[in-house]
C-alpha cells in the first residue's frame, strides 16, 4: 500500500509552540508553530493568549454586568402553540412565515438582522435562523429574506451578498417598466 498525504504541519524553528506578541508588527500575535498536541493544548494557547492581550493593553476593567451566557432566539417551529400565540401578540411578525420548509417567521429574521452581532448577509440569517435550510434550499425565502434585509438595514437590494464579498444576488434591474407593467 502507497499512501500520500497532502498539507503542512506547523513545526517551529524553535521546537515548541510560538506563542505572544509579534516583535515586528504592533497588534499582532503569534499562535503558531502548534502541532500535537496542539488540540489538548487548544485552552491553555486560549489562556496563554488572552495574557499577552492583557499586558499589550495595559490591563483590562471588569464589566461588572457581563454574562457570558446569550440570550437564544426562539425556534417559532419548537414552540408549543400557547406560546406561538404569546409571542405573536408581543410582535405580530412572528406571525408571517418567511421560510415554509423550516417555518421561520419574519420576526425571528428581523431579531437576527438586529442582535448585538448583527446577521449581514443571506448566510448568516440561514445559520441563525435556519431559513433556507429547507427542502427548497431558500429557493422560495431568499427573495423575501432579501426584501426583509433590505427593509430592516437600509441596504439597495444590489449590496445584499450571500456571504459577503462580491457573493451579490442581484446585480440590477432587466427591464425598466412603466407604471402598469408594461417595458418602455
Amino acid at each position: 500500500m502507497i499512501r500520500s498525504f497532502a498539507g503542512l504541519r506547523a513545526v517551529g524553528s524553535t521546537g515548541d509552540f510560538i506563542l505572544g506578541p509579534s516583535k515586528r508588527v504592533e497588534g499582532l500575535f503569534h499562535a503558531a508553530g502548534i502541532c500535537s498536541p496542539g488540540l489538548s493544548s487548544a485552552p491553555a494557547i486560549a489562556e496563554e493568549l488572552s495574557y499577552c492581550l492583557i499586558r499589550a493593553m495595559g490591563g483590562l476593567k471588569k464589566k461588572e454586568k457581563f454574562s457570558p451566557y446569550r440570550k437564544g432566539m426562539p425556534r417559532f417551529r419548537d414552540l408549543t402553540w400557547e406560546e406561538k400565540e404569546d409571542l405573536i401578540k408581543q410582535n405580530p411578525r412572528y406571525g408571517r412565515i418567511v421560510c415554509r420548509c423550516e417555518t421561520v417567521t419574519e420576526g425571528q429574521i428581523v431579531e437576527a438582522l438586529h442582535r448585538n452581532l448583527p446577521a449581514k448577509t443571506i448566510d448568516a440569517v440561514k445559520r441563525r435562523t435556519r431559513a433556507g435550510m429547507g427542502r427548497c434550499q431558500g429557493g422560495f425565502c431568499t427573495p423575501r429574506i432579501m426584501e426583509i434585509m433590505e427593509r430592516e438595514l437600509h441596504l439597495p437590494m444590489e449590496e445584499i451578498t450571500k456571504f459577503g464579498g462580491g457573493s451579490r444576488l442581484v446585480i440590477g434591474q432587466l427591464k425598466e417598466t412603466g407604471e402598469r407593467g408594461e417595458e418602455q
